[in-house]
């Protein structure tokens, strides 16, 4: 089993906000191409105009690098009647101490709508069904690479649960060179929670059978892996880093099978034979469903990092016919 090791005691770095921040929006909004600049050494939170939406980001220049790092939230908690259930929030803004890089935290707007529902809020940053908000993104994230001086094919994004759903989706759309790193991602839609679905649809003014025509019609922006299939197929430079807890009932048995079944990789953590996607286990039954523990948070990254480093070689499959599954990871859907 290919198993990550945690740090111990003063070894584990210490991470302020735990793993998402709300915060006020910036009073004035920045159109994406216009004249506006990012404060050095600096925690910033602005909203910019990118096309069709309005996106509360999180800019954090603490630590200067020729990487960018970008963070996306997994589902929030409902909130309906809470001030703060609508206004932006930010995975890992201030994770500087790990990723030793700029952070480009963004808000999704979806989930800063009025869902008038306590179910949890998740969006997976698409946007809504008429408009799609990943192209608008992707073309954000260079813009933010452009005005702090990073070459665009040195990007990195970081998510979890949803989150690590939402960093597939939009991290798969890129045409320049891109890692991602996604930690217990939900990745198979017909496993999500139809509650939240349709909680989403009723935010956008639509229903659920709009969405399913959209699943129909443009699968790859719903679908994490039909997105990375997509570019892997177009010959696009994607590498993904799949950090899977053992004690994670969420996504261990409906959802982890997808990327090491359609990927070749062994159950038990490893990397594809095409050399593009990787998947480490850990084991946290304290954590469970979500971010992985503080514990856990370095040495996840530094694989991810080795592993982006690494050139993507085809290697051989294995003979010997289909891989052994134990029964903490069989697929219970296929």
């Amino acid at each position: 089993m290919f198993e990550l090791v945690p740090d111990q005691g003063s070894d584990i770095p210490f991470y302020p906000d735990s793993n998402a921040e709300i915060t006020r929006e910036a009073a004035e909004t920045v159109e994406l191409n216009g004249d506006w600049t990012i404060p050095e050494k600096a925690l910033t939170v602005m909203r910019v105009k990118t096309g069709h939406f309005t996106v509360n980001i999180s800019i954090n220049t603490v630590r200067k690098a020729d990487k960018l790092v970008v963070t996306f939230q997994g589902a929030r908690g409902g909130g309906k009647d809470s001030a703060n259930a609508s206004r932006p929030m930010f995975s890992r803004r201030n994770w500087e101490a790990l990723f030793d890089a700029p952070i480009l935290a963004i808000s999704d707007p979806i989930a800063e709508l009025d869902w008038n529902s306590n179910v949890p809020r998740c969006g997976f940053y698409m946007g809504t069904i008429d408009n799609d908000l990943v192209p608008e993104l992707n073309a954000l994230i260079d813009v933010v690479c452009a005005k702090l001086g990073v070459p665009v094919d040195n990007v990195q994004m970081y998510g979890s649960s949803a989150g690590g759903t939402s960093a597939i989706l939009v991290g798969s759309r890129r045409k320049s060179r891109t890692g991602i790193v996604a930690v217990c991602p939900f990745l198979r839609p017909d496993k999500y929670r139809e509650g939240v679905i349709a909680a989403g649809m009723r935010a956008m003014g639509k229903t659920m059978d709009d969405y399913e025509q959209m699943m129909q019609d443009t699968p790859w922006r719903f679908n994490p892996l039909i997105a990375l299939k997509d570019a892997h197929q177009a010959g696009q430079d994607i590498r993904v880093f799949v950090g899977q807890n053992l004690k994670d009932k969420s996504t261990i048995s409906r959802h982890f099978p997808g990327i090491w079944r359609r990927w070749d990789i062994d159950p038990e953590g490893g990397v594809s034979p095409d050399g593009r996607v990787m998947t480490a286990m850990y084991d946290s039954a304290e954590a469970g469903h979500g971010h992985e523990p503080p514990e856990y948070s370095r040495p996840l990254w530094q694989e991810a990092q080795k592993f982006f480093a690494t050139p993507a070689v085809a290697r051989a499959k294995k003979a010997g016919g289909k891989k052994k599954e134990k029964a903490a990871v069989t697929d219970d859907a296929e």
